[in-house]
């Protein structure tokens, strides 16, 4: 029977998938008008309000003195460089064509987590790996609109993620998920800021709500998946992450009238199979926890 909190943690999950894929559909918009260091200065800046909120409420720290000093900004630095990857990838693809290439990231979750978690991976696991990436090429194949700088910068955009996710999972051992978002915000904002002077535009007061929006949403999002999985284990809510291709679908074909190609769809199947065995595989053996691009 299942308890009270994990369908707590399922409902968590879901609403953050919902508002994941309203975060991505406004990146994508306003990626047709602004560059994606811009896009990215503003959103950090209106995420510091609802995360000034329990900072002066006392309710939450961050402790510099921790020794972690270093590897916070680095993961954080590693996190920043997947948001313009994304961008790019929702401005040149359908958000659902994006969101399909860009689930590599469980795969190369479990890869990396060898190196930085010193986590053994199974011959079994290795074979659905494999499988995994046979996925890719079906859906980036010779003449594909996938195969192009779009389809690339999803790869790339998960590829980077997964090592951020990884360096996330040894952080949360000693830190708190507050601090870790928090470092991934400031140094995100830092980073963006450098780029204002060469790619500034002015936004209307129309774009400034967007951009409002934008940054409570994507607070939003990272607060119901931390609660998610601390509701409720990795194995029950992570498959729901995977509704995100459906709602990218949706909206994609309401907003800008984008259907996906049945190379995709098989494509993806056979890519989201893969990472919900190796979710279930990692989940019943405690180790990754594979969720959503909490940064993204």
């Amino acid at each position: 029977m299942i308890s009270y909190p994990i369908y707590r943690g399922m409902a968590a999950m879901l609403l953050s998938v919902f508002l994941f894929s309203i975060n991505d559909a406004l990146l994508k918009w306003l990626a047709g008008t602004y560059h994606p260091m811009q896009i990215i200065f503003c959103r950090s800046f209106f995420t510091f309000f609802p995360l000034l909120g329990p900072f002066l409420l006392k309710q939450q720290r961050i402790d510099f003195r921790a020794g972690n000093n270093g590897y916070h900004a680095l993961r954080a630095f590693i996190a920043a460089l997947s948001v313009p990857l994304y961008i790019y990838a929702y401005k040149a693809l359908p958000l659902a064509d994006a969101y399909a290439v860009s689930y590599v990231a469980p795969l190369f979750m479990a890869i990396f987590a060898i190196p930085l978690l010193g986590e053994k991976v199974s011959k079994q696991a290795w074979t659905v790996i494999i499988i995994g990436f046979f996925g890719i090429l079906i859906m980036m194949r010779p003449g594909s609109a996938v195969l192009s700088l779009g389809g690339l910068s999803a790869f790339a955009a998960g590829v980077v993620y997964a090592l951020a996710i990884v360096m996330s999972r040894k952080l949360s051992e000693t830190e708190s998920d507050f601090s870790i978002t928090a470092w991934f915000m400031g140094v995100s904002f830092i980073m963006s800021s450098l780029f204002m002077p060469f790619y500034w535009e002015t936004p209307p007061l129309s774009d400034w709500g967007l951009f409002a929006v934008l940054g409570v949403v994507s607070y939003g999002a990272v607060l119901t998946i931390t609660q998610a999985f601390r509701l409720a284990p990795a194995a029950i809510v992570g498959p729901i992450d995977y509704l995100l291709v459906v709602f990218g679908a949706i909206l994609g074909y309401y907003i800008w009238g984008d259907v996906p190609d049945m190379y995709v769809v098989i494509g993806s199947c056979v890519l989201i199979g893969s990472g919900l065995y190796l979710l279930y595989h990692e989940s019943k053996n405690k180790t990754l926890a594979f969720a959503h691009v909490v940064e993204e």
